[in-house]
């Protein structure tokens, strides 16, 4: 029972980012290439553990923590990651028949990405608690799911372009492999700080504030990227013009109704608002995430011994209240907030 909550806990975010990838696709793909996608994900963590394992026992060695931060977080986990990643995406997701758009890298690289970070997430959590728990629901999970979706959109506009496409592969991932290392730079470093006075602890801390900086950068960037292919989706949907008939006189021009400025107003107020959507979203996906994270501790709490003369029932109650109830309920304010956003950018 605790490893079934420690992994439903671990897997909520990564389901929900799966979901938001899905839902602003206007062609959502197939849920079976979806899922082996994912699958394929979880599955490459086996071979990078390969890979990492002799180059882990080298880098332990290493007593500088800046020189120790910089190896691990590229050598140790940057660079074979996203390389797995990318095979992933490059000759199973592009070589589908079902990737048939640019945006559909995006959603592919995402999905890969969120695979690999769900098991990674189930082992650090299993390690570390709830503390890891929490980081890396805010910033680790996430931060796989930004540098999937960026390859993806690498790899999307490769597999359409004309011609570059070397190139853009590189793209692909080298951008992963910075944004991926120099988060985990400043993390692994700070891991081997015994002493915060020191020249080397005070730049450590100096360099903490990277890691998040880095993961809003790639959000951001990740929210341009799919509204850009969203848009080219929709404006490319439209049915074909038909081919008028030389017989026919041609169509007289549509009348165009000019409707008074209280109209116009009362459409605009109708409109979903895309800060709203964001406020669901991101309000859902936090409070979605904090009762799974709830949920967690109590059972953690229940694991580690309870008191004698603690009431049975008012513990689950308790845990239904802080954890279950919120974790549905930012569930559907998530789902809600993506609903809107794809409203807000229909056109």
């Amino acid at each position: 029972m605790l490893y079934a909550v420690l992994a439903v806990s671990a897997i909520v975010p990564s389901l929900l980012l799966v979901w938001y990838f899905h839902a602003r696709d206007a062609f959502p793909e197939p849920p079976r290439v979806l899922w082996t996608t994912f699958g394929l994900g979880i599955f490459i963590i086996f071979p990078v553990l390969v890979v990492v394992g002799p180059i882990d026992a080298l880098i332990e060695q290493m007593g500088n923590p800046l020189v120790y931060g910089f190896t691990t977080a590229f050598l140790g986990a940057a660079i074979p990651e996203e390389l797995m990643k990318l095979l992933v995406l490059w000759l199973y997701a592009s070589r589908h028949v079902e990737f048939d758009e640019p945006m559909d890298g995006i959603v592919y690289g995402a999905t890969a990405s969120l695979g690999f970070a769900t098991l990674e997430n189930i082992l650090y959590v299993a390690d570390g608690g709830f503390g890891v728990a929490v980081m890396r629901a805010v910033l680790s999970v996430p931060g796989h799911a930004f540098t999937g979706a960026i390859m993806g959109y690498f790899v999307g506009q490769a597999k359409f372009a004309s011609g570059g496409r070397g190139g853009l592969i590189a793209k692909a991932v080298t951008i992963p492999i910075l944004l991926h290392g120099f988060y985990d730079f400043p993390l692994l470093a700070a891991s081997r700080i015994g002493d915060v006075d020191t020249p080397v602890g005070c730049v450590t801390a100096l360099l903490l504030p990277l890691a998040p900086a880095i993961v809003i950068f790639e959000w951001v960037w990740t929210v341009r990227l799919v509204r850009r292919l969203r848009r080219d989706q929709l404006s490319d949907a439209g049915p074909p013009l038909a081919e008028p008939l030389a017989d026919l006189p041609p169509p007289a021009p549509p009348v165009v109704p000019v409707k008074a400025p209280e109209a116009v107003a009362a459409v605009a107020e109708k409109a979903p608002g895309k800060v709203l959507g964001w406020f669901l979203t991101i309000g859902g996906g936090l409070l979605a995430t904090g009762g799974g994270l709830m949920t967690l501790g109590l059972v953690l709490a229940v694991a580690m011994g309870v008191e004698e003369g603690t009431d049975v029932v008012e513990l689950v109650v308790g845990a239904l209240i802080l954890g279950v109830l919120p974790l549905l309920g930012g569930a559907a304010l998530f789902v809600w907030g993506v609903v809107r956003l794809n409203r807000t950018y229909r056109r």
